[in-house]
């Protein structure tokens, strides 16, 4: 019987919409020795406006690099077996990111359609049915999930990749292109790096200029920004409805935000009994509670076009820009004196 080995992975971290970090949250949350490192990162979002008929762009401020704290990245170019070095690096506990032209690989959406070059996570083996198990997106009629490839297709468009594809994919080497194999490092963190939360709110102080068609804010500001933003489109100001799509994975981002701050603060009672954050996670579930509220407003709103649902969206985000600033305050707080103790 032929050997199968699987690694442990999340097919669901949340972070659909920006999806470098689903990728490497699928590897981290599958092991609960990461999670000190993953509610000491993800603090803080960020906003930027670059056109007055365009939806402001909200990300969070964390990029690749901030993996480097916990995962080694090692690139692979060029190999003379794709298949065995993926199964040998598997088998001893080692996760693979590797690139596909999706045109290729007939899970994908685009298989036979279009060219698009994106990441898999490679996360096990099966030699009796001989494929390799990943997470991607957009395989199998799924926004993100998992899916297999034959190990003579992987190699193939392996090697085609690197043949054919290097030079013009290039920009995407930092991002693990066309291939690079990847570990846990050792002696992680076994405590919230409270440290890294204080500056990341520190840093989240960021308000905006104020400018129509160019800002930037950071932290609780970017709520304050949309609720202007939302008041200027009920009095006439453009967004093209082809903008809609973007402001509805923004929305998605924001929500996840507020759930990731509500994790974190539950995470930070356990054995702890502080009123402080009682309070905190009180802020935190109205917070949710009123970015719900946005998503379905925005829906009614791209449904029938009625400005009072643009007015009752920068209320939303007043409310939240109030709910933030003074959560943020105490949370800086409450991780000051807990450094003090």
């Amino acid at each position: 019987m032929g050997t199968r080995h699987l690694l442990p992975v999340v097919e669901s971290p949340g972070f659909e919409t920006e999806c470098y970090h689903n990728i490497r949250l699928s590897l981290l949350l599958a092991h609960a020795r990461t999670l000190p490192w993953y509610h000491s990162h993800f603090m803080n979002l960020t906003l930027k406006s670059t056109g007055a008929d365009l939806f402001p762009v909200v990300r969070f401020e964390e990029h690749l690099d901030v993996y480097s704290e916990v995962l080694e990245e090692t690139p692979l170019v060029r190999c003379e077996d794709w298949v065995e070095t993926a199964r040998k690096n598997l088998g001893e506990g080692r996760y693979m990111i590797v690139y596909f032209n999706w045109r290729n690989i007939p899970c994908s959406r685009y298989y036979n359609k279009q060219d698009m070059f994106h990441e898999a996570l490679v996360y096990g083996f099966d030699d009796e049915r001989g494929v390799f198990h990943f997470l991607a997106f957009d395989v199998n009629g799924k926004g993100y999930g998992s899916s297999e490839v034959p190990y003579g297709l992987f190699g193939r468009e392996m090697t085609r990749l690197s043949d054919e594809d290097l030079h013009a994919q290039r920009w995407f080497a930092f991002y693990g292109f066309p291939a690079s194999v990847i570990r846990l490092k050792d002696g992680l963190a076994s405590r919230p790096d409270t440290r890294n939360m204080y500056f990341a709110l520190e840093r989240g102080r960021v308000r905006g200029n104020g400018s129509p068609d160019e800002t930037f804010a950071m932290g609780h500001y970017v709520n304050e920004v949309l609720s202007v933003y939302f008041r200027q489109l009920a009095e006439g100001r453009p967004l093209q409805v082809k903008e809609f799509i973007y402001w509805n994975i923004i929305v998605h981002k924001m929500i996840l935000h507020k759930s990731l701050m509500l994790q974190r603060i539950i995470y930070l009672q356990t054995g702890t009994d502080s009123s402080q954050l009682d309070l905190l996670k009180n802020l935190y579930i109205k917070a949710k509670t009123e970015m719900d509220r946005v998503k379905w407003t925005s829906i009614k709103y791209q449904r029938t076009k009625a400005s009072a649902y643009l007015h009752q969206l920068a209320d939303n985000f007043q409310t939240l820009y109030e709910l933030e600033k003074r959560a943020s305050a105490m949370l800086m707080e409450f991780l000051t004196l807990s450094h003090l103790k």
